[in-house]
């Protein structure tokens, strides 16, 4: 198999490295994980937040913009993070680059898809804290730790920030990539006529994957979804 990168763009609040470093332990070895750390996440956490979703898309293409042209690549992104993926493979588009070969998507609606803006970014800490809890992936506990407050909070707020003032500007911009997209059957924040939308954003084939699980599922299921990661770009 042809050697090929694997850009892991991470959801609000998460770290890349974090997120996908396991994975490379159940993916064939010639597919090379490449966790995209965002500024003020990770080992990224003393750079600024980024101001805009446009600026968070405009790193990412800069960080890797000098491996585009040396193999051929795949990008896998959840929740928050499939809004950055799909501007950035816009960008990629724009500026004459090479595009993936497969874009992997979970959690998240298409990007035209208008959710209800809750603004959370400008909620109360407890209320906001309440809402993520909500969503599942993290006990109660942790939020009532300080040290964890004064860590994460101020780095989801800005997540949610970016991502609540998005505004999808039509048209879509069709990828020529393959689109993968994995859901879970309890997540509140996907639905399935949202899901069969997302075919509006490539030329190509698209294949869906249900999960048992809420709207983190990827963190138990990885195995799973690093065995298709593996069946399709093993098969073209």
């Amino acid at each position: 198999m042809e050697p090929i990168n694997l850009f892991c763009i991470p959801y609000a609040g998460g770290s890349a490295s974090v997120i996908y470093g396991k994975w490379s332990q159940k993916l064939d070895p010639s597919i090379q994980v490449k966790p995209l750390e965002l500024a003020g996440h990770g080992r990224r956490m003393s750079e600024p937040f980024y101001p805009t979703m446009q600026a968070a898309v405009t790193d990412v293409l800069n960080t890797i913009r000098p491996q585009l042209t040396e193999r051929p690549y795949a990008i896998y992104a959840h929740s928050m993070g499939t809004i950055i993926a799909y501007e950035l493979v816009a960008a990629i588009r724009a500026a004459g680059l090479p595009e993936p070969s497969t874009v992997f998507l979970s959690g998240r609606q298409p990007p035209h898809h208008q959710y209800e803006n809750k603004n959370m970014h400008q909620m109360t800490d407890d209320d906001f804290l309440e809402e993520i809890w909500s969503m599942g992936g993290t006990s109660r506990e942790v939020f009532e730790s300080k040290e964890w407050r004064a860590l994460f909070l101020p780095v989801l707020r800005n997540d949610y920030r970016i991502i609540e003032t998005y505004r999808f500007q039509e048209p879509v911009i069709r990828t020529n990539a393959d689109l993968v997209f994995f859901y879970s059957d309890r997540d509140h924040l996907v639905s399935k006529p949202g899901i069969y939308e997302w075919d509006r954003y490539t030329t190509q084939g698209i294949e869906h994957h249900e999960f048992p699980g809420g709207h983190f599922f990827l963190n138990d299921a990885w195995m799973e979804i690093c065995a298709l990661i593996n069946q399709k770009l093993r098969n073209g």
